[in-house]
Formats: structure tokens, C-alpha cells, sequence
């Protein structure tokens, strides 16, 4: 009776780790089918309750990406409650986690998770046309990345949280607050070694041009001396955001180590991220002769990879400590039985699997670009892609967003 529970147990184990490397291949799919199809795929399947935080950042997403924002607003909004009350996680949960695995801890979220769901509230807000909403996230992503900034230099610190925090402060009239938030996505980009887009360096020269003319206005003019002085006018302002490909997802690292009296073998299961040789892709904006193209603004395959690198030592630790018990289970079980003491080794090197959970369906990157124009259209897409037009009404603030995966393009104007 003891063995069939045991092998009940290993056959549980095994579909606990089939579930994670489906979820991914789910994400993966999206290069190739349309993300609605990919939403049927997900919503079809039974996620475990431990699971269901990962399991609403990706609906949330994908109905993002579709244009069904109230849905994905729903959808991020029990994500975000759900991590937020899994930070503290359970005794039973830590339990399990030391004995069986790591996928027995729920998923609360990685700091990424946890900054980039207020970035897709507050652009959903925003399409929605809910500029109040979308104003209500911008304040709570700040709250969670001071939060995450106590002695953790740029865990869960996005550029892009930033710029959209400065969009959105801008077209709301809030021009202070706008030129802190932009010199904060630039301070980050800095930090990264990344190059300040030419949008994100106009956006600091025209707010601290109205802001501080005297002072920090001269600093940034001789930063970018190229860029000419802004003045008033009557043209549209375009703020063009792109999402491109999928972020990068896990894959399982595995070392088959002797026990300690080398009368066994041991399975130590590791997380990480493979290398990847992705081909950036960039939006186009075309007005007339003038085109533009999208810059970076944050690389979240390389956020993810700091997030896993931050907390990778801990990991290694719970993992080769749950060794050392599982090795004891079955010595303890081989002085009884021998058959059991085979069955539960088995179980136990079958049952060690890394945890592969990641909110796997986030772009790869996001690309900034800005333009003022008197055209009444802007032609928008990307390389090998038809454009699409939009029009623009004369005067006017817009913010637009492309994604590589789709011809959608989702327009907000005030």
C-alpha cells in the first residue's frame, strides 16, 4: 500500500512539472498564432491554485494585447491582489518547498512581476480612456519600486515605469511631476548603460524647459546639444510605445551529485535562462519625409535575469538542503524495506524539478518614440510590415502601441 502511494505520489510530481513546461510552450506559441488563439489555449487549461498569480498576469496580458482592457484591468487587478498577499508566504508552503521542491511554494511574483503589472494597469486605464485610473497605478508602481530600491540597486527599477509615469503626468498638465519621472527613467538607463532614447531626451529638455529654465534646463541643454530649444506651438504631440517578441522563459539546469556515503545518486534541479541570440525589431513612424524609429527603453530579458540572479543563492540553498532530507527519507526507508527504499528514491530524484514559473508572456523589450506634427495622419508598423495609418486631430495629445506580435495599434487622444 506504502509503494502505490509512493508511485501515485511520483506520477502527481511528474504532472506538477509537465504543467510549467506547457505553460511556456504556451508563450512560445505567440510568435507564431495571434494572441487571442493563445488566450483560448490558457484559459483552457486547469492551472494549480499556487499557480493562479501567474496564471492571471498572463490572461491580463494577453486580453491587453487583444484590446479587451476591461477584461485584462479585471484579470491584472486579481494578480496584483494575489501577489500582494502570497509576500508573506505560508509554514506549509516553506514546508513542502524544503522537502519536495520549489513549485510547491506559490508564485508571488519577481520584482519585475511586480512593477511591469502596474505599467500594463496603467496603459489599459489609459486605452480605456480612464487617465484617472491609469494615474492611480503610476502612483503605486513608484510606492513598489522604492520598495524594491532598499539595498537592491536596480532590482525592479524600469526605465519604462518611469517614462509612462512621465506620459501620463504630461498629458495630465503636471509638468514637475512629469520632469521627475523622466529624469528618473533616464538615472535608470544610466545605471543599465543604456543609451537615453531621443525621445526621452526631448521629453527632458520640454519639461525642464516650462519647469526650471535657469537651472536644470542648462544642464540638459549642454547634455544634448544637438536638439533644438523647445517652443510653443499648435502641433499634435505623438508618444509612440512598442512592445516586442516574448521575454525570455526558464529552462531546467540538473547535476546528478553522490550522497554523502556514495551509496546513492543525487538530482540537484536549477532554474536559469538560457542564452538567446533574439533579433530586436523596431516600430517605424512615418509622417511625410520624416520617419522615425522606436528606441529601447527597457530590456526585461535582462530584468528577469536579475531577478533570478538576486535570489538564485537562497534558491541553491533551499535546494541542496532539501538533498540532504530526501537522502535521510531514504536511508530511513531502505533500513525498513528494500523494494521501498528503491521506490522512494525514485520518488525523490524524480520529484526534485526546478521551478520554471515566470510571468512568460511579457514582452522581451520596450521601445519609446516621440514626434510633433500638423499632419492629420502618421503612418505606423514596423520592418517587412504593411503600415497602418492613424488619424490625428490638429492639436491634440496621442500616445500609441505597436507590438511586433500584432497589427493592432491602440490609440489614446486628448
Amino acid at each position: 500500500m506504502k509503494n502505490l502511494f509512493v508511485v501515485v505520489l511520483i506520477i502527481l510530481l511528474t504532472g506538477c512539472a509537465s504543467y510549467q513546461r506547457k505553460n511556456n510552450q504556451i508563450a512560445q506559441t505567440l510568435y507564431k498564432s495571434p494572441p487571442k488563439a493563445v488566450l483560448k489555449i490558457l484559459q483552457g487549461t486547469e492551472p494549480l491554485k499556487r499557480d493562479i498569480a501567474q496564471y492571471h498576469l498572463n490572461v491580463g496580458i494577453l486580453q491587453f494585447k487583444i484590446g479587451n482592457f476591461s477584461a485584462a484591468i479585471t484579470a491584472l487587478e486579481l494578480a496584483k491582489k494575489e501577489m500582494a498577499a502570497l509576500q508573506a508566504i505560508s509554514i506549509s508552503e516553506n514546508a513542502a518547498a524544503a522537502t519536495v521542491n520549489e513549485t510547491y511554494r506559490a508564485y508571488s511574483g519577481y520584482p519585475t512581476d511586480l512593477i511591469m503589472v502596474h505599467n500594463i494597469l496603467a496603459l489599459s486605464y489609459l486605452f480605456n480612456n480612464d487617465i484617472g485610473g491609469a494615474r492611480v497605478e503610476i502612483l503605486q508602481a513608484q510606492v513598489a519600486m522604492r520598495k524594491l530600491a532598499k539595498g537592491r540597486a536596480l532590482i525592479g527599477q524600469l526605465a519604462s515605469t518611469h517614462l509612462i509615469s512621465g506620459i501620463i503626468y504630461e498629458l495630465l498638465g503636471e509638468q514637475s511631476n512629469a520632469l521627475i519621472s523622466y529624469r528618473k527613467a533616464d538615472v535608470i538607463l544610466i545605471d543599465n548603460k543604456l543609451p537615453t532614447p531621443m525621445g526621452l531626451k526631448q521629453a527632458l529638455l520640454r519639461m525642464s524647459y516650462i519647469v526650471d529654465k535657469k537651472s536644470q534646463y542648462a544642464i540638459y541643454k549642454k547634455r544634448f546639444p544637438d536638439i533644438p530649444t523647445p517652443n510653443k506651438n499648435t502641433k499634435s504631440k505623438i508618444f509612440v510605445l512598442y512592445f516586442d517578441a516574448v521575454v525570455d522563459h526558464k529552462a531546467e539546469f540538473s547535476l546528478l551529485v553522490p550522497s554523502p556515503n556514495d551509496d546513492q545518486l543525487i538530482r540537484i534541479a536549477m532554474p536559469r535562462y538560457p542564452k538567446t541570440n533574439t533579433t530586436i525589431s523596431h516600430g517605424i513612424i512615418k509622417v511625410n519625409k520624416q520617419q522615425l524609429t522606436t528606441q529601447l527603453i527597457d530590456n526585461l530579458n535582462l530584468s528577469v535575469r536579475k531577478d533570478l540572479s538576486q535570489i538564485y543563492p537562497s534558491i541553491l540553498l533551499m535546494t541542496t538542503s532539501r538533498a540532504v532530507i530526501k537522502d535521510t527519507l531514504v536511508k530511513k526507508a531502505n533500513e525498513k524495506d528494500d523494494l521501498l527504499g528503491i521506490v522512494f528514491n525514485v520518488a525523490t530524484f524524480i520529484s526534485e524539478v526546478a521551478d520554471l514559473r515566470s510571468w512568460n508572456m511579457l514582452p522581451a523589450n520596450i521601445q519609446f518614440a516621440y514626434m510633433e506634427t500638423n499632419e492629420p495622419t502618421v503612418s505606423l508598423g514596423r520592418k517587412n510590415v504593411p503600415s497602418e495609418k492613424v488619424e490625428i486631430k490638429k492639436g491634440t495629445d496621442n500616445v500609441l502601441l505597436l507590438n511586433s506580435l500584432t497589427s493592432s495599434i491602440f490609440h489614446y487622444q486628448q
